[in-house]
């Protein structure tokens, strides 16, 4: 019981952030994108410097109904500015209405407090742009706690 009260709550939240983001409404039709999602893949909480690891999944989806995308960069920064790793050797396709995930393991802290990635893709022609955010979870003891982070636009290839 107490599980399906808490993936209700969560579903609510997450519906209440969609909705109420401006930022999450479509900007039209790009050719491609950079775009820097923050991460946290712990985060400090209490009076004694105790911090929480949390499990940090970077989805990245191509809601086109016609046509791939292709994802020529996925990078983790760490709080220092400092390249952790790259999550692609190569280019990747991902098809029309599908996605991808690159997830952070809730005991990697090679990321720190202020982590993120940057995330490129490109289309051949002008597509709907792809919708990517992190979303970070923890259900340790006894308690949960999930939040997501939207990408935010540096470039974009009109």
């Amino acid at each position: 019981m107490w599980i399906d009260v808490c993936r209700g709550r969560l579903v609510w939240v997450l519906m209440l952030f969609v909705l109420a983001n401006p930022a999450m409404a479509e900007t039209g039709r790009v050719r491609g994108q950079l775009l820097y999602v923050p991460v946290y893949s712990e985060v400090p909480y209490g009076d004694k410097r105790f911090t929480l690891n949390l499990t940090a999944t970077l989805s990245v989806r191509n809601p086109d109904q016609r046509t791939p995308i292709t994802l020529r960069r996925v990078d983790y920064f760490s709080s220092a500015g400092e390249l952790v790793r790259s999550y692609l050797k190569q280019s990747s396709t991902l098809k029309p209405m599908a996605s991808t995930e690159f997830i952070v393991r809730e005991s990697d802290r090679s990321g720190g407090v202020g982590a993120s990635f940057l995330v490129e893709w490109e289309s051949e022609v002008p597509v709907s742009p792809a919708f990517v955010e992190a979303v970070m979870v923890n259900s340790a003891y006894n308690q949960g706690v999930a939040f997501n982070s939207p990408a935010r636009v540096l470039d974009e290839k009109p």
